[in-house]
């Protein structure tokens, strides 16, 4: 387990650090912050020639998106003296904020200070998210586990700015064939799905605490995994590992999403506001067995199927997809749609449980196909 200290450096700290004996890249993901005091900037410049690393700056523009914020009646006039006055009070414009060093991109980008960033890119969630929700919420802990449909949801998290910190787990590579839906790219395959969440996290917002768990959760690991989180997205493949975790879950007391990609299945399993209900809604007794256990990949696709209503509840074309596993087809069919389509309503969810609304528990199927049938060919 790794995590971001929030250790400011100054720009004598920064030449040691990235002179040094640079961190494996691929599987970095946590960003450096760095203040400079008026004047720095041509040293910053030379820093980065001599290491080949790119500087980023449109701090002026961040600042214009500032003032609107704090002045959203005022005009252009104030406005723009509103930002020469916050330019003369640190300095000078290279002395404002933070500049944040991504080394897995070899960037250095120049951001406002944490609190101004942060409201400046909530501010267009006003007021389907208040401020004072958006405060709250930047208290919160979310975990996630299982980055493959998990991942899409983690991002959707983070860019709605649902909790201030983020515990992200996931032990698999990405492959080729995931590339139809998860949002990464060939420059990525092989690596740590846990990382590439985190790295497209940290571009969206690097003050955002995370910690990375690049082994996945198991027996060892899961209590620490669990401590302290408000919420936990549940999206890993592991049979015994799910009921495991809604076991610990339901002691703790520890609200539970779930979406799948298949007809729109959705779980919400609160376990802190309702303490009596049973992992799974009571339709997984006993904890399954692993694929490995399973004779053929039909028969583990058909044990998964079990919570999500069975075999006849999943979809005409996912059923016939499956029974054709390891003859003619390699592996579960799944959607970029459909898995974005869960994202979101795994944040939606996150958002209102986070928020404080008791939500009852929810098993069942939001299934836009049923929602948006074929019109006959009769029909007008």
């Amino acid at each position: 387990m790794r995590g971001p200290g929030r250790e400011v450096l100054e720009l004598g700290e920064f030449r040691g650090v990235v002179a040094g004996a640079e961190t494996l890249l691929d599987e970095a993901w946590e960003p450096r912050f760095l203040a400079l005091l008026p004047g720095e900037r041509p040293a910053l410049e030379s820093v980065c020639r001599e290491r080949g690393i790119h500087l980023v700056d449109r701090i002026r523009r961040q600042l214009r998106d500032l003032a609107a914020v704090r002045l959203p009646a005022g005009d252009d006039g104030q406005r723009g003296r509103w930002v020469e006055d916050r330019i003369r009070e640190a300095g000078d414009a290279d002395a404002v904020g933070r500049w944040v060093h991504l080394p897995w991109l070899r960037t250095v980008v120049h951001l406002l200070e944490e609190d101004d960033y942060f409201d400046v890119i909530t501010d267009r969630n006003r007021d389907k998210i208040t401020r004072e929700e958006q405060r709250s919420l930047r208290a919160k802990r979310v975990g996630v586990v299982g980055l493959s449909v998990g991942g899409e949801a983690a991002v959707t998290v983070a860019q709605e700015h649902l909790c201030g910190e983020m515990v992200l787990a996931d032990f698999d590579g990405l492959d080729l064939s995931n590339l139809n839906r998860l949002g990464a790219g060939v420059d990525d395959l092989g690596r740590n799905k846990a990382v590439l969440v985190a790295r497209r996290i940290v571009r969206l917002n690097p003050y955002l605490r995370l910690r990375v768990l690049t082994e996945g959760v198991h027996d060892e690991n899961l209590d620490g995994f669990l401590d302290g989180l408000d919420l936990l997205v549940e999206e890993c493949d592991g049979l015994a590992m799910k009921h495991r975790i809604r076991e610990e879950a339901r002691l703790r007391r520890l609200n539970i999403v779930f979406a799948g990609d298949e007809r729109g299945f959705l779980s919400v399993e609160p376990y802190g506001l309702w303490p009596g209900l049973e992992p799974f809604h009571g339709r997984v007794r006993e904890p399954q067995r692993s694929r490995e256990e399973h004779p053929d990949a039909l028969s583990f696709m058909k044990e998964l199927t079990v919570w999500l209503g069975g075999w006849d509840a999943i979809s005409d074309r996912s059923r016939a997809s499956l029974a054709e596993l390891g003859t003619r087809l390699n592996g579960y069919p799944q959607l970029a749609g459909e898995a974005r389509y869960a994202a979101g309503q795994l944040a939606h969810v996150a958002r209102r449980l986070l928020l404080g609304e008791r939500l009852p528990p929810f098993v069942g199927h939001l299934d836009l196909d049923e929602m948006l049938p074929t019109a006959r060919a009769d029909e007008p």
